[in-house]
């Protein structure tokens, strides 16, 4: 089985595809009651998996205390 292992790369580091968004950088919201296509928040319209990227982090000063705590 050791000949099925990736060549001159470290797995942890390589680029891998961005699974929310299968590689394409968009996904689908249905927020506002319509769905529209936006960049994906999980890899910033990349299409790349970003490592210890917090999606909700660009959000949470928008929200501005309008939530319950």
């Amino acid at each position: 089985m050791a000949a099925d292992a990736p060549q001159g790369g470290d797995a942890a580091t390589d680029p891998r595809p961005c699974a929310p968004c299968r590689g394409t950088g968009r996904v689908i919201s249905n927020l506002g009651g319509s769905p529209n296509e936006v960049p994906c928040p999980w890899c910033d319209g990349t299409g790349v998996f970003i490592p210890d990227h917090d999606a909700q982090a660009a959000r949470r000063g928008d929200a501005g205390g309008d939530r319950p705590a």
